[in-house]
């Protein structure tokens, strides 16, 4: 299985959609621009994240001082009792909760992901999967959609809907629509395992590099003797993983619990396309008269050079996502004069984008 390039991936676009919702490049967008993705009075109410909203209300309310979710001072690891068996089946179910079998099986599915601080919930994201589609659902409000026709993002700047377009290069889409369910690095050991109503397995890692790796993006500083806790809590009637907990231990002896996923199956997968602004964007995008071409050479005068071409509607900016990060975009092959984005362009754009 891969490591935890996969939470990487989510942290940082996370923290990107963050950036982009609070410090947007773009100007406001004329009333009579036919593209035009000013909010109206008429316009829905976001409602998208709001069963996302109750979620993390009563996972805010259900987090107590004796939930394993919240901070711990306890000191006691727990005892590594696992057996060759307990081994067994925790790798059976591990196995079991590929991506692979997912797809095979024609399953889609949530993952709901809360951010900890002294033991609760300050933060979240809902991701949905469903065959080639992806969505993404923060709680400031903002959608990221993926399919094979539309990639966007929806984004709340000062109360008004905004569309903006997503160009990946080389690479790119792979890190946000094909990825593990979870992830079981090698350097997990199996530390306990308990099987009540559910399948519950504990693992460990203790080493720098693994820490750094797991909790980029986290602030936290290693120090000797601190290291790592994940929770995996599997429905033993199907396998299926319901909920992944990790947590850091301290040279003290305390725990705290940084992030936490949990799961759902044959969900619903949302419409993103319910807003008006949405609607506008999806039309322009449908319609080749409405759009406008963006070449991009990427890794210019490499050999990792490599060119794609794009079609976007007229009068949106746009971002572009290469591997993990949003790029940054030049006008130049020397890469030295920066694009800015702007609402207002319609004319085609040859733009350059270093890798790396």
């Amino acid at each position: 299985m891969k490591s935890r390039s996969t939470l990487l991936s989510l942290v940082l676009l996370a923290l990107a959609l963050c950036a982009l919702s609070g410090c947007s490049d773009k100007k406001s967008t004329s009333s009579d621009n036919p593209t035009s993705t000013s909010a109206s009075s008429d316009a829905p109410a976001n409602t998208a994240t709001t069963a996302d909203q109750a979620a993390f209300d009563e996972e805010k309310k259900s987090t107590s001082s004796d939930d394993p979710t919240s901070t711990s001072s306890s000191a006691d690891a727990p005892a590594n009792t696992v057996t060759t068996a307990d081994q067994a089946a925790f790798d059976e179910y591990a196995a079991y909760n590929s991506l692979e079998r997912l797809k095979a099986d024609g399953e889609n599915y949530k993952s709901d992901y809360y951010v900890y601080e002294d033991g609760e919930p300050v933060y979240y994201a809902s991701r949905y999967w469903d065959n080639d589609k992806l969505c993404q659902q923060f709680d400031n409000g903002t959608i990221y959609y993926y399919d094979d026709e539309f990639s966007f993002f929806q984004i709340e700047n000062d109360g008004e809907r905004e569309i903006d377009p997503v160009l990946f290069g080389p690479d790119g889409i792979d890190n946000f629509t094909y990825f593990e369910l979870f992830f079981l690095p090698d350097e997990e050991k199996l530390i306990e395992t308990t099987s009540d109503q559910h399948f519950v397995a504990v693992t460990e890692s203790t080493g720098k590099e693994q820490f750094d790796f797991s909790l980029n993006g986290f602030g936290v500083e290693y120090e000797e003797g601190m290291g790592i806790r994940t929770k995996y809590t599997f429905d033993k009637d199907n396998k299926k993983l319901l909920e992944l907990e990790t947590s850091v231990f301290y040279p003290d002896g305390h725990t705290q619990t940084y992030y936490r996923y949990k799961y759902s199956y044959n969900v619903d997968f949302p419409n993103p396309f319910e807003s008006e602004e949405a609607k506008v964007y999806a039309a322009a995008a449908g319609d080749p008269a409405q759009c406008r071409n963006i070449k991009v050479t990427y890794a210019p005068d490499t050999d990792k050079e490599q060119t794609i071409e794009y079609s976007i509607p007229k009068g949106y900016s746009f971002y572009i996502f290469t591997d993990d990060y949003v790029a940054d975009k030049y006008t130049d092959r020397e890469c030295t004069k920066v694009y800015e984005n702007s609402v207002d362009a319609v004319e085609d754009l040859e733009l350059f984008v270093p890798l790396g």
